[in-house]
């Protein structure tokens, strides 16, 4: 199978554990998913605010290499349940297939949370004090969303959704 068929059965896996859950569990994990988004969103503007895109235009995204196993199960949940559809293209190697010339085309709570933890040299060094004590807090959140939604679902939230899809899941 290859990639663009793997993510298709990924989907539909997606789709059938959502709709396996209870009305009320929907209901949580859409919750959770909306603490998850924003806490990628609150990584995000912290970067933002060191003007990163500068330093990322000047190594031309190296980290955005090979990316296209950053899509957690979790990740593409969440952009399942907001009802925004991924365009990955996987013949683009070794281009991250989420992108396109002018880089992400994810809006940053709905990335992969890989993406938005990922902090550079070059990033780090232009880090306060104050935002690293952002990071941190914010990627315990992600880490602990991670935790519940896997706990709730009984799937492995964190692991890539080519390989969930690969192995069937669990």
């Amino acid at each position: 199978m290859d990639d663009q068929q793997l993510w298709s059965l990924g989907d539909i896996r997606l789709k059938a554990l959502l709709a396996n859950l209870s009305f009320e569990g929907r209901i949580v994990l859409t919750d959770l998913l909306s603490g998850y988004r924003k806490a990628k969103e609150s990584l995000a503007a912290v970067v933002a605010a060191v003007d990163a895109a500068a330093v990322c235009r000047e190594c031309e995204g190296q980290c955005c290499q090979n990316g296209k196993y950053r899509m957690s199960v979790l990740d593409a949940l969440a952009r399942v349940v907001a009802q925004t559809p991924t365009s990955a293209d996987f013949a683009q190697k070794p281009v991250c297939p989420y992108g396109d010339e002018t880089g992400c085309t994810m809006e940053p709570g709905l990335r992969p949370a890989d993406c938005v933890l990922f902090i550079c040299d070059a990033i780090d060094q232009r880090l306060s004090p104050q935002a690293r004590s952002i990071l941190v807090t914010q990627e315990q959140c992600l880490r602990e969303c991670i935790q519940q939604a896997s706990s709730m679902t009984g799937e492995q939230m964190a692991i890539p959704l080519l390989l969930w899809a690969e192995h069937g899941g669990k």
